[in-house]
């Protein structure tokens, strides 16, 4: 007669549910720190945005003399819609797209205002403790 071997190998469902808790608190503690991430890569985001607008603003007043100009005293939602427009369709394309803010919400925005000669570039961070400038100049 054969005898039947009995195979011991796997794993005991104890071990199976302490192996599931372990990944669980695992990705719990994980999501709760990209809470915390985010906003500051989506403030990162705006910075580098930011930059790289007061870069192409530069380029088109090298070769027009002036800033796309505003009215009005103060930066607003409309000024950035001028330069998107001014930047991405002008005869010589100073940016193929002008972006937008990272949270796209309509609640965070940048806001543009020239008078021609010098532009201000306002935009607001998540983190209320950002001590960094919210405001880009151009002279």
């Amino acid at each position: 007669m054969a005898k039947i071997m009995k195979n011991n190998r796997g794993f005991s469902l104890t071990e199976i549910m302490i192996a599931v808790s372990i990944i669980g608190s695992a990705a719990t503690l994980a999501g709760a720190n990209m809470d915390d991430i985010l906003p500051m890569a989506r403030d990162a985001q705006r910075k580098a945005n930011v930059h790289q607008v007061q870069t192409a603003l530069n380029l088109y007043y090298n070769d027009h003399e002036q800033y796309p100009a505003t009215s009005g005293d103060q930066p607003t939602a409309e000024g950035w819609q001028l330069i998107k427009d001014t930047l991405e369709s002008a005869e010589k394309i100073y940016m193929p797209e002008v972006p937008n803010d990272p949270l796209n919400n309509n609640q965070q925005v940048f806001k543009y205002w020239s008078d021609g000669q010098e532009f201000k570039i306002a935009y607001e961070t998540e983190n209320p403790l950002d001590e960094s400038p919210q405001v880009a100049w151009g002279l």
